[in-house]
């Protein structure tokens, strides 16, 4: 069958099969322990239903089916160099439309909670830091602040005629906003440290 892709019973392609005995088992269950219930990266039937909604799919090196399928090979060098974990926009369009129940999006986050805790540093790590620090701070994200803390002042001036017109009209607020209880939001980030 040499220059035609090989499928196999139903017509599936070869490269989309897993069968169970081949399942990497501790990288599903340490994906499934950070994502919680809902990630049933088991159940994935490799349809490709999740790619055909994603809407970032055009800028991704591994579409999400991919992504799942290399989660269960426990091709975890591939997942953690891919550039798609830092693009998916967590829209929810693949997990709405998964037929099995898969819950794509939530098998991204939690790949990209346990490559954080490995020590992965890009752009987008260093994004969702500042993004993190500044909610943690005010409880209430301050929009010139992270891209200050993001891009600094060429950023800022870049975006300065955009920023201008949004709080001209009323969707950004030109200080930072308070949240009305800032003792509540505190104790439930401690809470959430500690579990």
């Amino acid at each position: 069958m040499t220059g035609k892709t090989r499928k196999c019973f139903f017509g599936l392609k070869v490269d989309r099969q897993l069968d169970g005995d081949k399942m990497n088992r501790t990288f599903v269950d340490r994906v499934m322990t950070e994502g919680g219930e809902g990630v049933a990266i088991a159940a994935c039937m490799q349809c490709g239903t999740c790619s055909g909604g994603c809407t970032n799919i055009d800028r991704m090196d591994l579409s999400p089916r991919t992504l799942v399928l290399m989660v269960q090979r426990g091709e975890w060098d591939k997942v953690l160099q891919s550039q798609s974990l830092w693009l998916c926009t967590s829209c929810y369009i693949c997990t709405s439309r998964c037929p099995r129940g898969v819950r794509p999006s939530d098998v991204i986050e939690a790949v990209k909670a346990i490559a954080i805790r490995q020590g992965i540093e890009n752009d987008s790590t260093r994004f969702n830091q500042i993004f993190v620090e500044l909610i943690q701070k005010r409880g209430i994200l301050f929009e010139p602040e992270l891209m200050q803390k993001y891009g600094g002042i060429s950023a800022m001036l870049e975006q300065a005629e955009l920023g201008i017109k949004l709080a001209l009209k009323g969707k950004m607020s030109p200080f930072p906003a308070k949240i009305q209880d800032p003792t509540t939001f505190s104790q439930a980030l401690e809470k959430a440290a500690q579990s």
